[in-house]
């Protein structure tokens, strides 16, 4: 493989990512231009994407971005956010599936039917959706990085919200899969699990900096992250850097998923080796 100077250079990729204009999916928009990307933002919103699309092109160049209304529930716009980005740009070389919708709470016997498929269609068959019809055009372009945007759920049992997370544990499995497939067409496949990361979703629970710092303290690293902190693994997933990872999990999550516990034995019984 031809090595260039500075492999984590995303010049001459190709983005085209979901749920772009809010939290993590904007860190990752705004870190991929800067580091010379061309990019298609996406959301339900098409005033916000504009938005967003005329910030980053004033900030890194006319035709860095380009604006598309998707929403990732309907298989037709995800037919036409993809049309749009080789419109725009001729090829796909990354895809970030980041937008997904908020989870229903409640016990799992109260869930009613069109949350479930609800659920189903957000977290995991969207994904199917952009994977199947972008591949192909990577393919074509000479290979590529698909990225999904996971969640610390799929690796816990979540009595709130157990639906979702069998289907971030689902996403996990067809990620792998996906990767062993696409693996020849060099397409690699790979997810990010974050952590809490301060978002607009997650802003009731940054609301109170008391129990925030108290969230903080039950993670190794001792605080909560920021959506910068995704946008930088994200960084790393489109770029040659990451030419021979694919199949894989980075967590960026301040150490949640080493499922530490509080020390507490040596309160009862002492520092030391026991007699």
């Amino acid at each position: 493989m031809n090595m260039s100077a500075d492999q984590f250079d995303l010049t001459g990729k190709v983005a085209l990512i979901t749920g772009a204009t809010k939290g993590m999916g904007l860190s990752i928009a705004e870190r991929y231009a800067k580091s010379g990307a061309k990019v298609v933002v996406t959301s339900r919103n098409l005033a916000e994407c504009e938005a967003l699309a005329a910030d980053l092109n004033g900030r890194y160049g006319a035709g860095v971005a380009v604006p598309v209304r998707c929403d990732i529930d309907v298989k037709a716009d995800v037919e036409a956010a993809v049309a749009a980005t080789l419109k725009a740009f001729g090829k796909i070389t990354t895809l970030v599936c980041n937008a997904c919708g908020m989870s229903w709470l409640g016990p799992i016997i109260d869930m009613p039917d069109d949350e479930l498929d609800r659920t189903f269609l957000t977290v995991f068959k969207s994904k199917f959706w952009f994977s199947a019809i972008c591949a192909p055009h990577m393919a074509a372009a000479g290979g590529g990085s698909i990225i999904y945007i996971s969640s610390g759920s799929a690796w816990e049992a979540a009595t709130e919200r157990a639906v979702y997370a069998c289907m971030r544990a689902a996403e996990i499995h067809f990620m792998k899969n996906l990767a062993a497939e696409l693996g020849p067409d060099n397409i690699r496949v790979n997810a990010i699990s974050p952590g809490l990361i301060r978002t607009f979703s997650s802003a009731p629970l940054f609301a109170d900096p008391e129990k925030h710092r108290a969230m903080g303290l039950n993670m190794p690293m001792r605080r909560t992250g920021e959506p910068e902190e995704i946008a930088q693994a994200a960084a790393f997933l489109a770029s040659d850097a990451s030419s021979f990872t694919t199949g894989g999990v980075i967590p960026v999550d301040g150490g949640r998923l080493l499922h530490a516990q509080p020390n507490r034995l040596t309160d009862v019984y002492g520092a030391g080796a026991r007699k």
